[in-house]
């Protein structure tokens, strides 16, 4: 029998719950997921999907919402989040 590490990990609630639902028509639990997830990493040497900076065109249309708004963002998805309230 494999012995399980249990660990604590700080998410995005909305992402969390999101994902939750997404991974229950998949019938997973959150570990299953997480599981896969981390033996993906592991088999890969890697990540499991392509991360990119975002572009020269992203950072203008990022640069020109803020101005137009009044605000300014860290990520394209506090962004998004402003614009969703």
């Amino acid at each position: 029998m494999v012995v399980r590490k249990q660990t604590s990990i700080k998410v995005d609630p909305q992402a969390w719950e999101s994902a939750k639902a997404i991974f229950k028509e998949y019938n997973l639990s959150l570990s299953d997921a997480i599981n896969i997830f981390l033996n993906r990493v592991r088999l890969e040497g890697g990540m499991p999907f392509e991360i990119k900076l975002p572009s020269h065109q992203l950072k203008k249309a990022l640069k020109e919402a803020e101005e137009m708004q009044g605000t300014t963002h860290e990520s394209v998805e506090s962004l998004m989040d402003d614009l969703k309230s």
